[in-house]
C-alpha cells in the first residue's frame, strides 16, 4: 500500500462532505483520497457551481464512488449551509469528514461551524496547493493535525481532467512527437547565430509576400528549394528523400499526408519546437514521475488550446512554444496558458514559455511585474536554454515549486 495511503487510512470516513467550487480538480484529488471504501461523497453547491457539481459527480461515479449533490445553498447565509449539513443522513456509527478546498471562504467558515456544532468529532481538512499536502483536523482538538504530502498518489490522465470540466478534446492529442530527430537538428541550426538567421529567412520563404497569413498555393511549395544546410538534408536522406525540394522531404517524412503540404510547411516554420519540447519530456517521464503527456491539445469546443502538456500525479504542466524573439508576442503566448493552465489545473498548475527570447530572466520578471503573478507558478526557457532543456525541464517539474 502506498505510504501517503497508509497515513490517510485513520482520517477517511464513511460520510465525506465537499464543498463546490469552481474548479472540480482538488474535490476529485479529495473524494479518492478521504473516502472509506462504500462511503457515500456529500456535494454541496451554489445555483452557480449546480453543473460542476453534476460534471464532478459524473466523474466520480466512473471511480465507482456513490455521491449525492445539494444545490441551491446561500454561500453567505450560515443558515443554508447548517439546514443542508442537517439534511445529510448519517447513521449512527458513519463517521464524517469535511473537506474545504472548494466553495467560498464564507461556505467554507459557516460549514466548518455547521460541521463541529452537529458532528463534533468530524475530521476537517484542506488540500494545500503550495506544498500538495492534504492537511486534516483530526477532531479531538488536541492539536494532533497530519500534513500528508499526496502529490502523486492520484494519478490523471489528460483526458480525465477535461472531462472534469466538461471538455472534449478533438482531435485526440498527439502522444508522439513528429519526426523528433529533424526537430533537434533544426534546433542546433537556429542555435547557431548565422544558422537562426538563414532558416527563418527560408521559412519566411514559404508565405506570399502579399499575405503574410496564407501560404503559397501547393504547386509553388511542391518546387521549394529545401535550405542549404547539410546536417538536415542528410537526415532527410537518411528517411529516404528523394531530391531537394520541400515534396520530396514531404514524401519521405512518413508524419504527413500527401497533401498535407501546408501542415508540414508549417511545421518546418515553427511548430517543429512543439515536437522538441515533446520530446524532452517523454525523456524524463520516468525521472519526473509523469503519468500522461501530450502536444497540440485543443477542445472541440474552441476555449482553449495547449501547445504541449503533461501531468505528474495529478497537478498539470502546460506548455506555451513559439520561436518568435518578440517580447509582446512571448508575453502574449504566456498569459493565454496562464489563465488557461490554471482553469484547468487550479492553483496546483505550473505554466511555461519555451521561445528564443534571449534574456528569459527578464521577460519573466517583466510579465511577473505586470501580471502580478506567482513566481513560483510561471517559467520561462529562452534561446540559451533550449541545449539544455531536457535537464531543466526535469529540475522545473520535480522542483517544489517556491
Amino acid at each position: 500500500m502506498n505510504h501517503a495511503f497508509e497515513r490517510l487510512a485513520p482520517f477517511q470516513t464513511n460520510h465525506l462532505i465537499l464543498l463546490i467550487g469552481t474548479n472540480p480538480l482538488p474535490n476529485f484529488v479529495a473524494a479518492q483520497l478521504l473516502l472509506k471504501q462504500g462511503g457515500v461523497v456529500h456535494l454541496i453547491c451554489t445555483p452557480d457551481t449546480g453543473e460542476i457539481a453534476k460534471q464532478l459527480k459524473k466523474q466520480l461515479e466512473k471511480k465507482k464512488l456513490a455521491c449525492h449533490i445539494y444545490p441551491d445553498i446561500k454561500q453567505n447565509r450560515p443558515s443554508s449551509i447548517f439546514e443542508s449539513i442537517r439534511s445529510i443522513q448519517i447513521e449512527n456509527s458513519g463517521s464524517v469528514g469535511l473537506h474545504y478546498t472548494g466553495g467560498t471562504k464564507a461556505m467554507a467558515v459557516h460549514a466548518y461551524r455547521a460541521i463541529k456544532d452537529i458532528y463534533p468529532q468530524a475530521v476537517c481538512s484542506y488540500l494545500d496547493a503550495h506544498e500538495f499536502k492534504i492537511i486534516v483536523d483530526d477532531g479531538m482538538g488536541d492539536g494532533r493535525d497530519a500534513e500528508i504530502v499526496v502529490r502523486d498518489v492520484v494519478k490523471l490522465r489528460l483526458q480525465e481532467m477535461n472531462e472534469l470540466h466538461n471538455i472534449t478534446l478533438r482531435p485526440p492529442p498527439k502522444t508522439e512527437p513528429i519526426l523528433p530527430e529533424v526537430a533537434d537538428i533544426i534546433k542546433q541550426i537556429m542555435e547557431r547565430e548565422d544558422g537562426d538567421q538563414a532558416w527563418r529567412d527560408w521559412t519566411r520563404n514559404l508565405r506570399c509576400p502579399s499575405n503574410m497569413k496564407k501560404f503559397k498555393n501547393k504547386t509553388e511549395l511542391r518546387k521549394v528549394q529545401v535550405p542549404p544546410f547539410q546536417e538536415i538534408q542528410s537526415a532527410f536522406a537518411k528517411l529516404g528523400a528523394n531530391g531537394k525540394t520541400l515534396e520530396a522531404w514531404l514524401q519521405a517524412s512518413k508524419s504527413f499526408q500527401p497533401n498535407d503540404l501546408e501542415k508540414f510547411a508549417r511545421w518546418l516554420e515553427g511548430e517543429w519546437l512543439e515536437s522538441y519540447v515533446l520530446q524532452c519530456l517523454i525523456q524524463n517521464a520516468d525521472a519526473c514521475r509523469l503519468n500522461d503527456w501530450g502536444m497540440d491539445l485543443r477542445s472541440e469546443e474552441n476555449k482553449f488550446q495547449f501547445d504541449v502538456a503533461t501531468i505528474r500525479g495529478y497537478q498539470l504542466f502546460a506548455i506555451s512554444c513559439t520561436t518568435s524573439k518578440d517580447t509582446d508576442l512571448c508575453k502574449s503566448k504566456l498569459f493565454e496558458a496562464y489563465v488557461r493552465a490554471k482553469q484547468m489545473g487550479g492553483d496546483e498548475a505550473r505554466v511555461g514559455l519555451v521561445c528564443f527570447y534571449r534574456d528569459a530572466q527578464r521577460l519573466l520578471s517583466n510579465f511577473i511585474n505586470e501580471w502580478k503573478y506567482p513566481r513560483h507558478s510561471v517559467r520561462v526557457f529562452g534561446a540559451d536554454d533550449l541545449r539544455n532543456l531536457p535537464e531543466l525541464l526535469r529540475e522545473w517539474i520535480n522542483s517544489d515549486g517556491f
